[in-house]
C-alpha cells in the first residue's frame, strides 16, 4: 500500500510540474537518449541501469525532462538462465544557464518509478533438478542533479550529468535502498 501513496505523490508532482510547463511558452523541445555507466550493487545481487529516452522541453524559466527507460539482460550458460527486465519512469526539472554561446549548465532533480522483473532458471549438471525462480518488485528513485550540455551545432547536444539518487525498491520477500552517485552520458537533438 505505502508503494502505491509513493507512486500516487511522484505522479501528482509530475503532472504540477507538467501544468507549470505548459502555461509557459515552449522555446525548443526534443528527443535524447542518456546512458547510465554504472550498475547499482545491493547485498545480494546487482541492478543495472536503463538506457533512457528524455523529452526535454525548456521554456524561459525551467526544463522538464520526461524519460523512459528500458534494459533486458539475458545471461544463458550451461547450468542457468536468467532474464531482467527494468521499466523506469520519471521526469527531470530543472533550471538552466547559458555559461557561453555554446555551453548550457543545469541543476535540479530527478524523480522516477521503478518497475523490475527477474527469472531465474537452475539446472545443474549432475542432478535432476531444475530449479526455477521468478520475482518482481517496483520503487522509487529521487534525488538532486546537475550536467552540462555542448552544442557544436544549433539543434544537436551532447554532455554530461551526475546525479546523486536515493533509491527504495519493494520487492516481493525484500526491501532494497541505496544511495548513490551515478554519472551519465547523453546526447539530445532539438526539434525547435
Amino acid at each position: 500500500m505505502r508503494a502505491y501513496a509513493l507512486m500516487g505523490l511522484a505522479v501528482l508532482i509530475l503532472t504540477s510540474c507538467a501544468l507549470d510547463v505548459r502555461a509557459q511558452t515552449v522555446r525548443q523541445w526534443g528527443l535524447g537518449i542518456g546512458i547510465p555507466a554504472m550498475v547499482v550493487s545491493g547485498a545480494r545481487s546487482e541492478l543495472p541501469m536503463p538506457i533512457s529516452c528524455y523529452l526535454p522541453i525548456e521554456t524561459e524559466k525551467l526544463r522538464l525532462e520526461p524519460e523512459i527507460g528500458l534494459l533486458r539482460e539475458d545471461f544463458s550458460s550451461v547450468e542457468r538462465e536468467e532474464t531482467h527486465f527494468v521499466l523506469q519512469l520519471g521526469s527531470g526539472i530543472f533550471a538552466q544557464r547559458y555559461v557561453a554561446d555554446n555551453l548550457l549548465s543545469y541543476w535540479g532533480g530527478r524523480l522516477g518509478l521503478m518497475w523490475l522483473f527477474q527469472s531465474i532458471r537452475d539446472e545443474p549438471i549432475y542432478s535432476d533438478v531444475i530449479i526455477r525462480s521468478e520475482s518482481s518488485g517496483i520503487g522509487f528513485l529521487v534525488g538532486p542533479a546537475t550536467g552540462m550540455e555542448y552544442f557544436p551545432v544549433r539543434r544537436f547536444s551532447m554532455g554530461g550529468e551526475i546525479q546523486l539518487l536515493y533509491m527504495h525498491l519493494f520487492l516481493e520477500n525484500d526491501r532494497f535502498s541505496a544511495l548513490y552517485s551515478r554519472p551519465l552520458f547523453f546526447v539530445r537533438w532539438y526539434f525547435r
